[in-house]
């Protein structure tokens, strides 16, 4: 249809008759084969050639596959569950080797753990139960220290040298996996050197259920104990303020 009106146009512009020998029009039926006669028949065969040439590209186009991420070889280690699957949106295993991935669950592991002591000294100091003696040999008794961040100034230079102390000692010779126990650890973060309380018992489907428990427990007691000592620097200085709001405070030092 483009083609016809373009046809129509230029006879209209010419200066001379349609019927004219030389006007356009006759011109153009004079160069075209006799079989196709008419002006209409030649623009229709005009226009499916084009929609030919250009159809394979739209189809070429079409059949362009769209672009997806490859997922990781890490996507069925323990931690990569429902609902986040594997998510790791630093991109902290981007091109990494199972080396670095056990060092990094290794450290997420001992974090985890530790949070989840925190947790419980947080919860247990609050309720007032505290060492019998004293901390230190001034005569700083371990009642008098208050409970949380804010209170970390009470604590003495002796008594960080004692938890510098059991930390090195526990991350030195009881979290650490060795081969000289006589018990060759199976998985990163099997720690028992020696010492097992029925773990080989289990199933190996109950030993993954655990594991996971474990992780999923201690990455909840991060999140926790950061929570809980921002809270504590918030005006209300109560890092147990969302008991407060469902009905059940805590009286906190």
């Amino acid at each position: 249809m483009k083609y016809r009106l373009r046809f129509k146009s230029l006879v209209q512009v010419l200066p001379f008759p349609p019927n004219s020998p030389t006007s356009a029009l006759a011109l153009l039926r004079s160069s075209l084969p006799k079989s196709v006669p008419k002006e209409t028949e030649d623009t229709e065969d005009v226009a499916v050639e084009a929609e030919d040439e250009i159809q394979p590209e739209t189809e070429e186009v079409s059949k362009q596959p769209e672009s997806t991420s490859a997922p990781s070889k890490f996507a069925s280690e323990i931690g990569a569950q429902d609902p986040l699957g594997f998510w790791d949106p630093l991109g902290l295993l981007e091109d990494a080797d199972q080396e670095r991935f056990d060092r990094l669950r290794t450290v997420e592991l001992k974090h985890g753990r530790v949070s989840m002591l925190a947790i419980t000294g947080h919860i247990t100091t609050t309720a007032g139960v505290r060492l019998p003696g004293d901390i230190d040999l001034h005569g700083t008794s371990f009642a008098s220290i208050g409970t949380g961040i804010r209170h970390i100034t009470d604590v003495p230079a002796l008594g960080w040298a004692q938890i510098f102390l059991l930390a090195g000692l526990m991350e030195f010779f009881v979290m650490t996996p060795r081969e000289d126990s006589g018990m060759k650890s199976e998985f990163v973060g099997d720690f028992r050197n020696s010492v097992d309380f029925g773990w080989d018992d289990f199933t190996e489907e109950e030993k993954r259920t655990k594991r996971s428990v474990e992780l999923n427990n201690g990455r909840a007691a991060q999140m926790g104990i950061l929570g809980m000592m921002v809270h504590e620097m918030l005006p209300s200085h109560d890092p147990y303020m969302i008991n407060g709001l469902l009905g059940f405070p805590v009286n906190f030092n």
